[in-house]
């Protein structure tokens, strides 16, 4: 019996030399990109203008001017299409979207910009250190008779929603 000890000690040692450890340490790295935090900063407010309550809708383009009116129903004042800057880190592509919020008769939809559709680059005039994206919006407005109150200065709400792509 003592020489089946002694052996099975002398293959223990083989197989587990004294001093080696049962465990091992092995460092490994990770990444990460670190982007600046985006912003969209409004410069002019959209304005479709004037419209009376009837059954109709308008279309403001990019550039400041009513490009469609089939129904007669905008009645002049003030008209600007909204102007916004996207900020971000240089150089990297952004998604833009834009959602509205209708309410009250008065229904946005179909939002135009000047710089296009889908995924554009900051890649502006650098400011700060920041890349920049210059974007100047449109969109229809649908007037809805009997649904929309009178009143000045309504609130048109949407919301700009921009990610890194």
């Amino acid at each position: 019996m003592r020489k089946l000890t002694f052996l099975s000690l002398a293959a223990l040692v083989v197989a587990f030399p004294v001093g080696q450890a049962l465990a091992l340490d092995s460092p490994q790295d990770a990444k990460v990109d670190v982007f600046i935090a985006l912003s969209v900063v409004e410069t002019v407010e959209m304005d479709f203008g004037a419209v009376i309550d009837a059954d109709g809708t308008i279309t403001l383009d990019t550039n400041d001017v009513i490009a469609a009116d089939p129904a007669n129903i905008h009645q002049g004042g003030t008209v600007a299409s909204g102007i916004y800057t996207i900020s971000g880190q240089p150089s990297q592509a952004v998604d833009v979207a834009i959602t509205p919020a209708n309410a009250n008769g008065l229904l946005l939809a179909n939002f135009t910009t000047d710089v296009g559709a889908g995924t554009f680059p900051l890649a502006g005039v650098m400011i700060n250190g920041l890349g920049n994206l210059p974007m100047a919006l449109g969109a229809d407005l649908t007037v809805q008779s009997g649904v929309a109150a009178p009143g000045a200065n309504q609130a048109l709400n949407f919301t700009v929603t921009v990610t890194y792509n």
